[in-house]
């Protein structure tokens, strides 16, 4: 559809464009879920699959590891992130588990995260979506929005 644009001196053409209608527009974020407390990565892991299963935009869910461990600590702060698959195996969260336990690791921040086990063909067919939209930041979009 060819946009044109009353002017002074007339229309102008802006070129061919598509119009999309507000409720068409969706702007979606990664969401990182808080887990909150567990006893023992294992239920963490569990949890943070419901939460993964319940809401398609959440990307991730974390908690420190001085709240998995099923006592209750004191003390809270920023140390080391560790990153988990969701879907990780035994031995993978033997580590984690082991992290857990130990009372020096309790801020570490645990953190369990979807696998992207998309194939190569979507992954052509997202870069081809990628270079034929229109990339915009959130404030952008709230000000376009508000603009319409």
């Amino acid at each position: 559809m060819e946009v044109l644009v009353k002017t002074a001196r007339g229309l102008k053409s802006l070129g061919e464009m598509k119009v999309f209608s507000k409720k068409s527009l969706n702007l979606k974020e990664d969401v990182d879920a808080n887990i909150g407390t567990a006893n023992g990565i294992q239920q963490a892991q569990m949890k943070a699959k419901q939460l993964m299963n319940k809401n398609p935009s959440v990307k991730s869910a974390s908690a420190d590891a001085g709240k998995l461990d099923g006592q209750k600590d004191t003390q809270s702060g920023e140390g080391l992130k560790l990153e988990v698959p969701v879907n990780a195996t035994g031995q993978q969260l033997a580590q984690a588990q082991r992290m857990v336990k130990d009372q020096g690791s309790d801020d570490a921040q645990i953190t369990f995260t979807k696998n992207n086990d998309t194939s190569s063909t979507n992954e052509s067919r997202l870069i081809e979506l990628r270079k034929n939209s229109i990339q915009f930041t959130k404030s952008e979009m709230d000000k376009f929005l508000k603009e319409i």
